[in-house]
């Protein structure tokens, strides 16, 4: 029962960004981000004390982060600590990694500084999915639709839910 009432909850959630104009989107990715992590479930470490998310790209959406850790104050029951990488050296530690579309840097030099790190990278560009982004929001017939790169997820230690699956176009 539970599970049919979040599959429903995200087809509604995915309508309503269809049936919404396309730059209304970001004001409420943050908040989907965050829905979609709970279907993630990263490898055990000990010295998980926060769920840190990484925003590359624009400061508008590092804001928006922000706001959201101070709105839901948990993610996978540890507090949210937000951090802005102004370039892909600077990346370091962090459980999600969302590359904002203002971002001007490579994806490549991002997935190559991270491959060896369990981090969820989210992005919203196109062709970012089959470029080693794990979910990646498109545009496509006027509706926005999740791109989900599985085997980037499990190369990275991710392991993504069948729910998540379900919703998702698996590239």
């Amino acid at each position: 029962m539970v599970g049919l009432r979040r599959i429903y909850f995200f087809s509604a959630l995915l309508l309503f960004f269809g049936l919404s104009s396309f730059a209304q989107k970001a004001k409420y990715q943050g908040d989907i981000i965050f829905r979609l992590s709970q279907y993630i479930t990263w490898p055990e470490k000990t010295d998980d004390y926060k769920f840190v998310i990484g925003v590359v790209g624009s400061a508008s959406d590092f804001e928006s982060f922000q706001k959201l850790a101070i709105d839901k104050h948990e993610l996978k029951d540890n507090p949210i600590e937000v951090r802005y990488f102004d370039c892909a050296d600077a990346i370091d530690e962090c459980h999600l990694l969302y590359i904002s579309e203002e971002c001007e840097i490579e994806i490549e030099k991002i997935v190559k500084k991270t491959k060896s790190e369990p981090i969820l990278i989210v992005s919203d560009q196109q062709g970012y999915g089959a470029l080693g982004s794990i979910i990646n929001f498109i545009e496509s017939e006027g509706k926005l639709k999740i791109e989900l790169n599985e085997a980037q997820a499990l190369k990275r230690g991710l392991q993504v839910s069948d729910q998540l699956k379900n919703l998702a176009v698996i590239i």
